[in-house]
Parts: structure tokens; sequence; C-alpha cells
């Protein structure tokens, strides 16, 4: 959580940080403007002290709305009175202002970097700052940062907008069954017209206008894979292929919000009918999905979901990625993941090496057992996604129901 800032950076033995670049894929300048659109701005902050937004001029009435302390970029470090000092140059021009910032701010010692520009425009403007300014070291951290280790966890605010995300999703999964179910059915097929099938693309495309109805849109391509294709959990679908009543569908949906936040949720359909080894599998599924969520809790160990999900697969005859590293059958994936401003967080429901994270207030997780089996062409996968408030309530954001057979209407 953003409260957490001073004390992780105490942890990491950080004095200051420093979050540089436009908010447009900057995950951790949105993280901290609260998604506010802006352009060259800095965030900085020193141990104890608040998060300042230096920004242009141009965009200060959307400065107002992060709530930071302000600093007008345009009078304070005009960047024409810049270049000209510096006769053109933009490095040197840029060395100036990061190193007048700096001082005017008061960072010293360890100072953390983050946020988003060309590697190697990076890595010459740092390089250049950090030779010129020796009251500062410049720290950069890889993977596990400062700011991945902020947003594992939600406040309230954040797991409201994320809970918005979940009913948005809900209702556009909800009008995509309905879409299909409508349509008439030849010969086993579901029919668009007298002549033409219902083809995947032709639901994706259904989806794209739904979501863009509801505010939401796709980072990633939603998955709606059908018979063999959803043997392979990451296959997206066959957009040519068309829809067949009892080749189980698996339908992974994970659509983000104008305000960035992401849902993830994925519900196994067979329309008409599903045959007996789907069904099998979707109830193995199933039966485990319940038990993993009834035994969610507070100062659990995250990799014991994982294990448990082993563990009962296994039972049943299935490999896993326990038993059998990199299988392509069987359960072959992770339990879950963390979600928020990316689809993938921390933390993971995994037994990875070196995963001793313990469920705690501000967790949001996805719960996705699954079986694959592509050669015999079906997968199933249930999932949905869930968060612990910070006053510890475990709370489902996906309102959704799991049949896996979806009556034909039409």
């Amino acid at each position: 959580m953003k409260a957490d800032l001073d004390r992780i950076m105490a942890e990491r033995n950080l004095d200051a940080l420093l979050v540089m670049g436009d908010s447009s894929g900057n995950k951790v300048l949105h993280y901290l403007t609260n998604g506010a659109p802006l352009e060259r701005a800095l965030v900085v902050k020193r141990q104890g002290g608040p998060l300042t937004l230096i920004h242009g001029a141009m965009e200060r009435d959307t400065a107002e709305t992060t709530g930071l302390t302000l600093v007008d970029r345009d009078k304070s470090y005009n960047r024409y009175e810049l270049l000209k000092k510096h006769n053109g140059n933009r490095l040197a021009a840029e060395v100036d202002y990061l190193s007048q910032v700096i001082n005017d701010q008061g960072l010293h010692g360890r100072l953390g970097i983050y946020g988003t520009q060309d590697a190697g425009a990076s890595f010459t403007l740092l390089t250049q700052l950090q030779q010129t300014v020796d009251t500062i070291e410049l720290v950069g951290e890889f993977e596990e940062s400062l700011f991945s280790l902020a947003r594992e966890t939600k406040d309230d605010q954040e797991i409201a907008e994320l809970r918005e995300a979940g009913r948005l999703t809900c209702i556009i999964m909800g009008e995509t069954r309905d879409f299909v179910q409508e349509h008439n059915v030849r010969d086993g097929v579901v029919m668009k017209g007298a002549h033409d099938p219902l083809k995947i693309g032709d639901v994706r495309q259904f989806i794209h206008a739904r979501l863009s109805t509801y505010g939401m849109s796709e980072d990633h391509d939603t998955i709606f894979a059908q018979g063999r294709d959803a043997g392979v959990p990451h296959n997206r679908g066959n957009d040519h292929a068309p829809l067949r009543l009892g080749e189980p569908v698996i339908f992974d949906f994970f659509p983000m919000t104008g305000k960035g936040y992401f849902h993830d949720m994925t519900r196994t359909w067979c329309f008409g009918y599903a045959p007996p080894a789907v069904q099998e599998a979707w109830d193995q599924c199933k039966e485990i999905f319940d038990k993993v969520m009834g035994e969610l809790a507070l100062g659990r160990a995250c990799r014991d979901y994982q294990e448990m999900t082993c563990a009962y697969f296994e039972s049943k005859g299935h490999p896993t990625v326990r038993t059998h590293p990199g299988t392509h059958e069987g359960y072959v994936h992770s339990l879950g993941h963390g979600i928020g401003l990316d689809i993938h967080e921390e933390p993971r429901l995994s037994h990875a090496a070196g995963n001793d994270t313990l469920l705690q207030p501000g967790h949001v997780v996805s719960v996705e057992p699954g079986l694959y089996y592509p050669e015999r062409g079906f997968g199933v996968r249930i999932e949905d996604s869930v968060a612990f408030t910070e006053a510890g309530k475990l709370i489902n954001l996906t309102d959704f129901p799991y049949d896996l057979v979806i009556p034909m209407n039409g």
C-alpha cells in the first residue's frame, strides 16, 4: 500500500525516490498519481516526506486531481531557459534540470530511480547525472522493487476499483453467454445465419463492442479457445473456427477499467452438452477450487494452496508441475497470482523456490485450477479473483455462475 512506502524505503535503505516519464505505460507513475494523464512528469519523495509531483503548466488542472504536493515545472525549471543555458544541448539541460530538482527537494543519500524511458537514453542520462551530483547514490532495483512490494497489498480504495472491474467484467461475460445462446444450431454447429456458422472471431467482436460500451479495454488478448486449443492454457483461440456443441470453450477474461485496474476470471463452457471426459475433469477442478476457496485465510502460506492443488490432482491420476516439471498435460501451471494495475502481480500462489509469502490484508489474488489434455481435445479451467480488505475480510470479486453446460435457446 502507499501507506507502506516509508517503511519499505527504510527496509531497502533508500533515503529518497524519483519516478520519471510519461503516464502512458508507466505503472509506477500511474500508481502514485491515481492514473492522472501526464507528460514528462517527475514524482519525488524523501523518506518521511510527502509525495511531490513536478508537472507541466498545461497539465496543472490534471495535477490538482492527484492530491500530491505540486511544483509547476515550467515556472521553476523552464525547459527553454535550460536549453538556452546549455546552447541547445538537451542532455546537459536535462541533467541540469534533474540536479536542480534533487537540490531543491532536499534529496540526498541513496536515491531509488523508477519509471519508464528508453533504456539507452536512461543509461546515458543517469550516468551523467551520477557524475554531476555527488550528494546522491543512484539506485536501481530489479524485479522485487520498492513498488512491487508496495503494490502487493491494496488499500480499500484500490479494492473498490477492483470490485468495479469485477462487476463490469461479469456483466460482459454474461452478455457474451447470452449472445451465443440466442443463436440457432444446425448439425451440431452454432449458426449465425441460414448458411454461416458463428465463429470464435464473431464472439470476439461482440466482446470488443461490449468492452467499449462499459469503458473497459484489453491490454492482452482475451482467451476464447475451443477444443484442442483450450488444452493449451494461453492459446487465445482460432477466430476462424465455428462454435460447436459439446466442445469445451475456455473463456479467460481479464480486461481493465479506464482507471487501469484489471479483473481476471475464467469459465469453461460446453454449449448444449458436455462429453463425459470433460465433465469429469471439470468436476475435479470445481472440487479443488471449492476446497481452496474454503481454506483461504490470513497468515496462511501462499505456497500451501499450490501444494494442496497438486496433491489433489495427483490423487486423481493427473501429472502436475510438481511430479512432472514442464508437463504439457494435466495440471501445468501455478494456482494463481496477484492482480492490480498489472494482470500479473505479487503475491503468487505457487510453490516456486523462495516463495515464503503469507496471505495478509490487502492481498488480491486469482484462484484458477485447470486440467489440460490438448491431444484429447479439451482443457478446463475455473477462476475467480478474491481480495482481503484492510480489515482482513475476504471478499470474492467475481460474481458469476460456474455452469459448465450452457443450454442453447435458439
